[in-house]
């Protein structure tokens, strides 16, 4: 169970150096505005956290102070209790809790009809999301929101940066309209359910140990697989939730590669000057291992041939003009009117909303003789600020 100390000491350096760069005043820079602006959302989730963890912690202790007797059974831990609640229910399909708290029963019981299941513990789940994450190619790199209540998050929305007036001493001070809450598609943040199943014969839930640890990985595992694919090329909206990073060129900005249906030397070069500075820092390449296969056989002009694509070669990593490259398994090929090459920074220019950690729903009657886990998450994703990402188009027209 996390800390609550910890995540107020958290809140408290956020806070420490927001107020650092609130006290630059006129002095400011537009990076500065756009770290306080993210840091006042993060330290708000972790001080709700915080203090829904320490009200929690207390009324645990009260209660096992007035019955005179922890309420764990057995001497566990609450961590282990739950786990171990929840592997009881994927092998034998029987909910029990082990211990009395109300708190715990909400935490592992979905509700009915529907709707119903039996939620991962946090314990459980928060690993599992974090493990995944650190693999997922886009996911790993975005701004990831949680969403505690509705299902629709509105962002601020930057339109125009740098959107300032001046006067002189005694002059009037216009009221501002940046950021915004109305960017449109760009600024509604709304999460959709995705859903999987794993099939397991009860013979092997009885006879293999940890069996259940082997099915929450796949279902994780294929949550953040949809997730990646929807991240870079989905519709965002029918069966493709996330809106597709590479096919986001009403929102992004864009270059032309010079060829027809294909990439050059010269388009990377006119993508990377596309983007502004503030954004270099942290940015990266994106496209597909084929992709990039061509783009490693481009020399630069003029620079004795030195090649485009530079290969570390300790650790097999690559990287176009200083900045990294990271392969995208789902980014679109090379085409006429596809834009298979994306560079900027994600965690500024895409956001990923989580809003419902996974429901496990046990059917032992659909499949006879297997047991179906239905995994049901709830996720969402879509382009974020516009000028901290460049498609470039495999065309010249």
């Amino acid at each position: 169970m996390a800390d609550y100390r910890e995540l107020e000491r958290e809140a408290g350096e956020i806070r420490s150096r927001n107020e650092a760069l609130l006290a630059k005043g006129a002095e400011m820079t537009a990076e500065d505005r756009d770290q306080v602006m993210r840091d006042v959302g993060r330290m708000g989730v972790l001080e709700e956290v915080a203090r829904s963890l320490r009200d929690t912690e207390l009324e645990t202790m009260r209660a096992a102070v007035a019955g005179g007797a922890p309420q764990i059974a057995g001497g566990e831990a609450p961590e282990q209790a739950i786990m171990g609640d929840l592997r009881h229910f994927m092998t034998t399909g029987e909910v029990r809790y082990s211990t009395a708290s109300e708190e715990q029963r909400a935490a592992l019981i979905a509700g009915t009809g529907a709707n119903g299941g039996f939620v991962v513990p946090e314990p459980v789940h928060a690993p599992l999301i974090e493990k995944y994450r650190k693999h997922s190619p886009l996911i790993q790199d975005c701004t990831v929101f949680p969403m505690n209540g509705n299902t629709t998050m509105y962002l601020p929305f930057k339109a125009t940066h740098g959107a300032t007036t001046s006067t002189t001493e005694a002059g009037a001070r216009t009221e501002q309209t940046e950021p915004t809450f109305t960017g449109g598609a760009a600024s509604s943040l709304q999460a959709f359910d995705y859903y999987t199943d794993q099939r397991a014969s009860q013979t092997f839930l009885d006879d293999v140990p940890d069996a259940e640890q082997m099915y929450l990985d796949w279902i994780y595992e294929d949550f953040l697989e949809g997730m990646n694919a929807d991240a870079a090329v989905g519709a965002g909206s029918g069966s493709q939730k996330l809106q597709g990073i590479f096919v986001s060129n009403a929102t992004y900005q864009t270059v032309l590669s010079g060829s027809a249906a294909a990439i050059t030397n010269t388009g990377f070069l006119s993508q990377f000057f596309k983007l502004p500075i503030k954004y270099r820092q942290n940015a990266k390449w994106y496209l597909s291992s084929v992709t990039l296969s061509t783009a490693m056989g481009f020399a630069w002009p003029n620079l004795n041939n030195t090649p485009l694509v530079q290969t570390n070669a300790s650790d097999g990593s690559f990287s176009i003009l200083g900045k990294p490259v990271v392969e995208v398994d789902d980014a679109p090929a090379v085409g006429a009117t596809a834009y298979p090459i994306g560079f900027g920074d994600l965690s500024r220019g895409y956001a990923v909303g989580i809003h419902k950690q996974p429901v496990i729903l046990r059917d032992p009657f659909t499949a006879k003789p297997n047991v179906i886990f239905y995994g049901l998450g709830r996720f969402g994703g879509i382009p974020w600020d516009p000028y901290a990402v460049v498609l470039m188009k495999s065309n010249n027209a």
